[in-house]
């Protein structure tokens, strides 16, 4: 740092030549825009990724190309609450994907979540106690912990104890047994007395404690009313007929397809709608959790991106947080996409300031607020301004022009006089030098909505200022999506032509029996793809 010059700082922002040097401009990873010189930046790093902006502020210009512009060709598994990106990007033969949508309002895949969950299993306990801490999460809100604490607990002994018995355990088969919990109902009766013969110490303490509270004149000994009432909030979901049967067999998909070696690779979309976010947590937990348990235990397994979309509505989960930190440690890349920093505080205490310090990528667009105006200012940076010193010169050149005017006037002498005007001379080059914001926070606030501010700390040295369009008006991304479910015409599909943007049919077809048997073609045996943009299957796509 050349603090002599630059007394107040010397932050500027990337360079093309800094993009290219920095390995942004190999078209390997997650786009995250075009610099200045009009070329497209990716980002392919396993630390996370954080993509923050305001409502309408075209976050999809950045997930759409995720998902379909082929420059990250490993598993993706896809929070989609609309099932709106799920549904743009159903073209993945493309990228050589298989699809998997998990849709319990409408056709969706089974999954049992709880498919690692064996009685044989040398990780059974560890495996139980960590389902049940994303089950029932600690929220450390005044004295909650002490019952979701035991309520996690009883949860894990339960789970244990139901592998003991079924070998396959599912969520619904869990969440009835925990609604009779420590009653005197004979399902529960019959239960019980089998965890008091168990080999697991843990499930025999929980057996006895059951046992003394309904033998205890005080119905909420040990507070097991507190505990109880934890346990029902959380699957409170289980009520619900299309969650249960979504979670139920038969299962035609488990997350240990996505470790398996040679695997093609998968997008999962999971597509709960946005109304449930709030009261389906539980599930949505439970999925990620149940990738995780497998990726963790085949690390040498084929990467993973997770796409976390508007991952504020889905309530406390520690773990997502735990994710940006060590995700990368086994193989999965965290995106965390929001409307504003707060509401990833929903997921953990200080949760926003974790992630944020943890993503080695944070892309900030359609900034409205002051708060986050004022924040992406302070990261762009203080540089250092020299500016004319107006009133220094004005000074010098009147000295100057009384000095030759004396001179002339041989009221002083010459020589003298030329030396004065000589050392005025260097006062004439004199810069004032200012502290200046790189970008004000009004001057971000005000930023074009096509640009973003991307900060890659490690990798620029200074803040990065992209453009990006919106996917349809990219003629690179064209016949490689199809039509918005919320916005398209009926059959059609906005793209960008040869003479602008058209609206360009959709043909739907039987599917080539190369793909076929693909999950996403198997029930209906039929294909869709943009008229004009057939897909030619390579013998790689054939496999």
């Amino acid at each position: 740092m050349d603090y002599q010059n630059n007394p107040y700082g010397s932050a500027q922002f990337a360079s093309p030549l800094d993009c290219q040097q920095a390995g942004l401009h190999n078209q390997q990873g997650l786009y995250i825009g075009h610099d200045a010189s009009g070329r497209a930046c990716f980002s392919d790093q396993m630390s996370g990724l954080l993509l923050c902006g305001g409502a309408r502020s075209y976050k999809g210009s950045f997930i759409t190309p995720w998902l379909v512009d082929g420059h990250y060709t490993d598993h993706v598994i896809n929070m989609d609450w609309k099932g709106q990106n799920g549904s743009i990007s159903a073209l993945q033969v493309l990228q050589n994907r298989r699809v998997i949508n998990y849709n319990p309002r409408g056709k969706t895949s089974h999954i049992n979540v709880l498919s690692d969950i064996r009685r044989n299993s040398p990780t059974l306990v560890p495996d139980a106690k960590l389902k049940a801490q994303s089950i029932i999460p600690l929220t450390g809100v005044g004295n909650s912990d002490f019952f979701q604490g035991n309520a996690q607990r009883m949860t894990e002994a339960v789970t244990v104890e139901l592998a003991r018995f079924y070998d396959e355990v599912t969520l619904p088969l869990l969440a009835d047994h925990m609604g009779v919990l420590g009653s005197s109902h004979e399902q529960w009766l019959s239960f019980e007395f089998e965890m008091l013969n168990s080999p697991h110490p843990s499930s025999r303490q929980v057996a006895v404690e059951l046992q003394e509270m309904r033998k205890s004149s005080n119905p909420n000994a040990g507070g097991f009313q507190g505990i109880k009432g934890e346990i029902d909030k959380a699957f409170a979901c289980m009520s619900d007929p299309q969650l249960r049967a979504s979670l139920s067999p038969p299962f035609d998909f488990c997350f240990s397809e996505l470790v398996k070696p040679d695997a093609p690779a998968y997008v999962v979309n999971i597509m709960e709608a946005m109304e449930f976010a709030k009261s389906s947590g539980l599930v949505i937990r439970m999925l990620y959790t149940s990738a995780m348990m497998y990726k963790r235990r085949h690390l040498g397994s084929r990467r993973q991106v997770w796409i976390f979309d508007e991952i504020g509505n889905i309530g406390h989960w520690p773990l997502a947080v735990d994710l940006a930190t060590y995700g990368a440690g086994f193989g999965v890349k965290p995106v965390y996409v929001t409307q504003s920093y707060q509401q990833l505080d929903n997921l953990a205490p200080k949760a926003s300031s974790i992630i944020a310090n943890s993503c080695g990528t944070e892309i900030n667009i359609g900034v409205r607020s002051n708060q986050e105006a004022d924040r992406i200012a302070k990261m762009c940076g203080t540089t250092t301004l020299a500016l004319p010193d107006t009133i220094t010169n004005e000074r010098v050149r009147l000295e100057n022009e009384q000095a030759a005017q004396s001179a002339i006037a041989g009221q002083v002498n010459a020589f003298e006089a030329g030396v004065m005007i000589a050392q005025n001379e260097r006062l004439l080059k004199h810069k004032k030098k200012i502290a200046r914001q790189l970008r004000t926070a009004d001057e971000v606030r005000n930023t074009d909505e096509h640009t973003a501010y991307v900060f890659m700390p490690g990798v620029l040295s200074g803040a990065l200022e992209t453009r990006f369009l919106p996917y349809w008006m990219r003629p690179d991304l064209a016949g490689r999506f199809l039509g918005d479910p919320y916005h398209s015409p009926q059959g059609k599909v906005e793209i960008r032509g040869r003479w602008g943007q058209v609206f360009q049919d959709i043909i739907t077809e039987t599917a080539p029996p190369e793909i076929a048997d693909w999950p996403q073609y198997r029930d209906t045996g039929q294909w869709s793809y943009v008229k004009g943009y057939r897909p030619q299957l390579s013998q790689k796509r054939k496999r």
